[in-house]
Parts: structure tokens; sequence; C-alpha cells
């Protein structure tokens, strides 16, 4: 057994998009690429992995349309629905050991992490992860709040050498374009100046990613914890893009 690769998304600020990010990419690994994946969900303040895979739940057992695009996806893909386990900052290193000395084995395992970087709880988890990716957006205090986060992690984290972090990377998401427009080439710029980085890719501004669902209607899912985006969704999100750039950057 392989040991797995440590992924969060990971800001101090909440409402960056950090949930969405990390559901949307584990489930296009998962059900797409055929990487298996497992997220440990340690926002104990809300648990919205739990909220997402109960939506799921719901919506694929009362709405007709999704209840059969469910039954055609699983009897192609003849694997399960990803693991997702529910923990704090505290225990989620601890609780993802047990899980994989139990006998899972994900090649990635995603921890959803919430905002902030003032609990000594959630830096020590974040110093267990092999890869950091930090939404970014061209909100001025979004901007500003992921900069500093990026910049304390490097600065204060990575340069000492103390953690397991290979890389910190940006990842430019809710932009008005879905190539990086003037501002995101002059902040880029300014980063490269503090060391860090971004990603190519860049998610635009988009209300398909908030689609999961509902009892009625045929529309289909995008994001969602038990099937893959919607195909019709999928073009033009730039989601196959960003999440070959990450299977790039981490390496599976």
């Amino acid at each position: 057994m392989s040991e797995p690769v440590f992924v969060a998304f990971a800001t101090q600020k909440g409402g960056a998009g950090k949930s969405t990010l990390t559901a949307l990419t584990a489930s296009c690994l998962h059900y797409l690429d055929g990487v298996e994946v497992m997220v440990i969900d340690c926002d104990d303040r809300q648990h919205s992995f739990k909220d997402y895979r109960d939506k799921d739940v719901v919506v694929t057992q009362e709405n007709p349309y999704l209840k059969r695009a469910m039954f055609n996806f699983y009897k192609k893909f003849k694997g399960k629905p990803y693991e997702i386990l529910l923990t704090n900052p505290a225990e989620a290193a601890q609780v993802a050991v047990d899980r994989l000395e139990e006998g899972a084995d994900p090649k990635v395992v995603f921890f959803d992490i919430t905002g902030t970087i003032n609990d000594p709880a959630i830096v020590r988890l974040l110093a267990v992860m092999d890869y950091l990716f930090v939404p970014i957006s061209t909100d001025t205090a979004d901007m500003k709040s992921s900069i500093r986060f990026a910049s304390h992690v490097v600065n204060q984290m990575v340069t000492t050498g103390q953690t397991k972090i290979k890389s910190v990377n940006l990842v430019w998401n809710r932009i008005p374009s879905k190539a990086k427009t003037t501002l995101c080439d002059l902040i880029d710029k300014y980063m490269e100046e503090l060391g860090l980085h971004s990603l190519d890719t860049v998610l635009s501004s988009s209300a398909r990613f908030f689609k999961d669902g509902a009892v009625s209607g045929k529309t289909g899912l995008f994001r969602s914890t038990m099937m893959p985006p919607d195909r019709q969704l999928l073009k033009g999100s730039n989601l196959p893009e960003l999440v070959r750039e990450i299977r790039e950057t981490i390496k599976v």
C-alpha cells in the first residue's frame, strides 16, 4: 500500500470556496479519473461535506431524473462513493492515519479545513499536508486575506523545513472571465516577489459551481459527492483543466 498524498484547499477567510473546490476536485479525480480519494471534513463548526452528502442522497432518491442518472452512472462505474469522515482539526490527522491502518487505500486524502491560522490545532494540521491550494479572488478583502495566509504558511512554516508541505499554490476562483484578467496578472507578479505561485487555470464566477440538485426538474448535478459533474455543465467550466493541473502538481 503506497502512502497517500495529503491535500487541502485552505485559507483563513470563510466563504472563499474551499469546500466547493474540495468537493469538485475530489469528485473529478474519483469518478472521472479513477483516482481513489477520501475526504476528512474537519470543519466541526459546520461540516459542509455532511451537508453535501446528505443533499446528494435526498435529491438522487426523490428526483426521478437524478435517480436515473445515478443508476446509469454506477452501472458503468462499478465503484463506491468516496468516503467522508467527520472530525475536528485537532484529531483530523490521526483519524486519517487510523482509517488507513484499517485498510482504506486512497491515493489522495483531502482535508476540508476551517478558515483560521490562529488555532494551534489547525497550524499542526496544515504542517502535515503535502500540498496546499489557496483560493484567491479579485475581491480586495479576499485577495489580501489569501496572500497574507499563503505568505504566512510559506515564510513561517515551509521555509523552516519543519513541515511536510512540498508546495503552496494559489488558485484564482470566481474570476469574471475564463482566463486571467489584467488584475490577476498584476497580482501574480506581485506574488512572485513574495515567493508565491498561482496555477495557470482559473475558475470563473458561475452559478454552475453551486448546482447541487433539487427534488424535481431535469438539471444535472455539478457539485456532488456521489457523482461526477454533469457533462453539459462541465463544458466551459475550466474544471477539467484545473484538476489536470492539480494532478500534475501533486503527482498522482
